[in-house]
C-alpha cells in the first residue's frame, strides 16, 4: 500500500469521523437534547488542569512483589531475569542522581501474598549490592575514590544526603 492510498485513507476517516461527531444521538430523546441544547453553566474542559510538576525523584520509592515474584519498580514490570531487578534499581537511582543530585530517602518493599523468604532474602542481597555500588559510583565523582576509603567525615555527608544508601531495614 503506498504512502498516497494511506493518506486518503486517513482522511476519509477523518472526514466520517467529524461527520458522526457532528450529528446528534439519534438515541436521545427529545428533552435530553434541549436540555443540553440550552445549559449556558457548562463550560468545556479545554486542558487538563495544571497541579504543578511531579517530584523529580519521589521521597519513598516502592517495589512491589508479588506472590509469584513478579516485581514492579515504579510501576514498571522487571524483566524476569537474573539480574534485571538490580539493574533496574540501580539505573533508577543513576538517572535520579545524575539528573537532578537526589536520591530517593525511603526504599520499601510491598508484598502482594505470600512471598517466599528466599525471594525476599535475594531481593535484599540485590539492594545491598546497588546501595554498595551506588556508593562507589557517588564517592569517586565527588571524592575520586571507592566509598570505603573516603574519610570518615565525607562518608557521613552522603549518609546524610542520601539515606536510602544505608538503610538497613526494608
Amino acid at each position: 500500500m503506498n504512502t498516497i492510498t494511506l493518506r486518503r485513507m486517513v482522511l476519509l476517516a477523518g472526514v466520517v469521523l467529524a461527520a458522526a461527531c457532528g450529528q446528534p444521538s439519534s438515541n436521545k430523546t427529545n428533552n435530553d437534547a434541549s436540555a443540553t441544547d440550552t445549559d449556558t453553566t457548562a463550560k468545556p474542559i479545554t486542558a487538563v488542569p495544571d497541579l504543578g510538576t511531579p517530584p523529580a525523584v519521589p521521597d519513598t520509592q516502592f517495589v512491589i512483589v508479588d506472590s509469584m515474584v513478579n516485581i514492579q519498580v515504579n510501576n514498571v514490570a522487571v524483566a524476569r531475569r537474573p539480574g534485571a531487578f538490580d539493574s533496574t534499581l540501580a539505573d533508577y537511582w543513576l538517572q535520579c542522581y545524575n539528573g537532578t543530585q537526589k536520591l530517593p530517602k525511603f526504599l520499601r518493599f510491598k508484598y502482594q501474598g505470600t512471598v517466599m523468604m528466599g525471594a525476599r532474602g535475594n531481593l535484599m542481597d540485590a539492594v545491598v549490592h546497588v546501595q554498595d555500588s551506588v556508593k562507589d559510583y557517588i564517592s569517586k565523582e565527588k571524592f575520586q575514590q571507592e566509598f570505603h576509603r573516603i574519610d570518615p567525615s565525607h562518608q557521613k555527608e552522603l549518609e546524610e544526603m542520601y539515606p536510602v544508601l544505608f538503610q538497613k531495614r526494608l
